[in-house]
């Protein structure tokens, strides 16, 4: 959030959100309501995103603070747990990769088909490791000589999943793969070509929840998009906060043209509330974040 003065509520529910940690793929949130009618002050809750649509679940009300905060504790305990787990199933190379290993990042030249290094910085504390920084470039805007967007379509070398980041994310292409990374770069493009699936922005629009996005709207540190699901004829706009995985808050019409003033109005909506002469009067349960 950009402004310490702006809540933060768990969806609808009226909680606001006082502590959260981001630990692997889940966001584990302790969340305030003094006012709920039935005495559970306190919620401990976990954000995640199920193909690319946020949602909160393993919910826990307290009456207590101190109740509460065990089961955030002991939540965020299982999560490190979880992750280390993870990491340790593909633990090739910890030592973070430095710019001296690099090309430079030359917005003159092609990414495509290189295998670049991710900045450390861009990667979440517990994924920061050499291994983590490694991708191979397999299209986007962003991955051209001269480029008009910036968006670089990728698979971890680590594990072959198939990602984006931002050109800018990117420290240079590597100048010499070490031994277990030419072993996996094998591995990916061995299956790549053995499926005949070269992903591209053309070939792969983004998706969420079955709907195509065909707009996007970049307001600070939020993504507004608006996605459009042809065969049933529906609509829908969601938001994308940084540094949280997938969209939230999703808004639903049965017209484009509907769909496209919601969207056009939450980003100016959304401008307003980052202008530094507006006066904050708080966020409304309808802008819950």
């Amino acid at each position: 959030m950009n402004d310490s003065n702006q809540k933060r509520m768990i969806a609808d529910t009226g909680y606001e959100v006082k502590h959260a940690v981001q630990m692997g793929d889940r966001e584990i949130l302790l969340a305030e309501n003094l006012n709920d009618p039935e005495g559970q002050f306190y919620l401990k809750a976990e954000y995640s995103d199920c193909g690319f649509l946020g949602q909160y679940d393993r919910l826990i009300y307290c009456s207590g603070y101190l109740a509460a905060m065990e089961e955030f504790i002991g939540s965020i305990d299982s999560q490190v747990v979880a992750v280390r787990a993870e990491i340790d199933k593909t633990d090739y190379q910890a030592k973070l990769f430095a710019a001296d290993q690099c090309y430079p990042n030359d917005y003159g030249q092609s990414i495509n088909e290189k295998v670049a290094v991710i900045k450390a910085e861009v990667l979440r504390p517990e994924y920061r490791r050499g291994d983590r920084q490694l991708v191979l470039v397999n299209g986007g805007f962003g991955s051209k000589a001269n480029p008009r967007g910036n968006g670089v379509y990728c698979y971890r070398l680590y594990d072959g999943a198939y990602t984006r980041f931002e050109r800018y994310d990117i420290l240079g292409e590597i100048k010499e793969l070490p031994t277990w990374a030419k072993e996996r770069l094998a591995i990916i493009k061995a299956e790549r070509d053995e499926t005949g699936k070269l992903r591209t922005e053309t070939s792969e629009p983004e998706k969420i929840a079955g709907y195509t996005v065909t707009e996007r709207i970049q307001v600070g540190n939020k993504l507004f998009v608006l996605g459009e699901n042809a065969e049933a004829q529906e609509y829908a706009t969601w938001q994308h906060l940084e540094g949280r995985p997938g969209y939230d808050i999703g808004r639903y019409f049965s017209s484009r043209e509907k769909a496209l003033t919601n969207l056009h109005t939450r980003a100016d909506k959304e401008r307003g509330n980052i202008l530094p002469d507006r006066a904050r009067k708080g966020i409304s349960r309808e802008d819950a974040r």
